[in-house]
């Protein structure tokens, strides 16, 4: 975690060489690979849904299409891709309808 960032983890965003970690009180950025920050976080119920995202199962509030897109809604407002290579995980793991 982002020193002085507090909340409940919703979510990873790449951005560049930096891991954007989004709470529920707010973001900030931790210069690691995602893949780093990912092992870090086993254990914990959530999924890469994208090659630049991880996200935490009880986060999702909703999903939606955007043409042949499938985009997750989480509870603070953000709508994150998914990819097509982790579609069939996030079926299997009942996320999606």
């Amino acid at each position: 975690m982002p020193e002085g960032l507090d909340g409940t983890l919703l979510c990873l965003e790449m951005e560049d060489h930096y891991v954007r970690v989004h709470t529920t009180q707010g973001s900030g950025l931790v210069l690691q690979r995602l893949s780093d920050a990912m092992r870090e976080l086993a254990g914990h119920d959530g999924q890469q849904v994208h090659r630049s995202w991880w996200v935490a199962r009880a986060a999702v509030s909703g999903h939606e299409r955007d043409g042949g897109r499938r985009i997750l809604l989480l509870s603070n407002g953000l709508k994150v891709p998914v990819s097509r290579s982790y579609l069939a995980a996030l079926r299997d793991a009942d996320w999606l309808d």
